[in-house]
């Protein structure tokens, strides 16, 4: 499973976001130069982008860029994907709780991470939108990694994904996943395995 890496908002001054900087694509640049009177924005970008980096470094892609041009509207606000690289890499990212996490892999991976509070406030409406068995919290992120690993994030039905205690399947295909509590919040990463497997 890839390792996890959590980057805190709080964390980000102007030496961080000097470092990230450095990585951004253009579209990136754009949008941390719009971010500047929004602090709070500003916090959540860098610790995203920051946490992405440093993921892609210690699964060994070091000095990869991140591309999240939105196919739609060419902004940056997109799935994070990973441009330059050799051979092919993938990445997630969540933010919960004013902390970013993120992770990279070779294979398909999905992160999902919501607090404590708020899955316990969402948990009827999670029975609604991904019933099943079990805790909604740990099925709500599950779902929400497998969609992302997937690449359809929540433009798929959540029903779709059918959530067991280590391991999801959608379309045919297996995900395993891993789930912990980071402080107050949920975390469950998904990596996609060959089909059949």
């Amino acid at each position: 499973m890839p390792a996890l890496v959590v980057v805190p908002h709080r964390s980000v001054d102007a030496a961080l976001v000097t470092s990230v900087a450095s990585r951004l694509s253009t579209g990136d640049r754009d949008r941390l130069s719009s971010l500047h009177a929004d602090l709070d924005g500003l916090a959540a970008f860098v610790a995203g982008r920051s946490a992405l980096q440093q993921a892609l470094d210690q699964a060994g892609a070091d000095g990869a860029a991140i591309d999240a041009t939105c196919p739609d509207c060419g902004l940056s606000h997109g799935r994070p994907m990973v441009a330059g690289a050799p051979r092919p890499w993938f990445v997630s990212l969540s933010h919960a709780g004013g902390r970013a996490f993120a992770v990279a892999s070779r294979r398909p991976v999905g992160i999902d991470a919501e607090t404590l509070d708020e899955l316990r406030r969402r948990a009827d409406a999670i029975d609604d939108l991904a019933p099943g068995g079990g805790d909604p919290g740990r099925r709500w992120t599950a779902v929400e990694a497998v969609l992302k690993a997937e690449g359809s994030g929540l433009r798929r039905d959540p029903d779709a994904v059918h959530v067991a205690r280590l391991s999801a399947r959608l379309d045919g295909r297996r995900y395993a996943l891993r789930t912990a509590q980071v402080d107050d919040c949920l975390v469950t990463v998904a990596t996609g395995r060959r089909r059949g497997a």
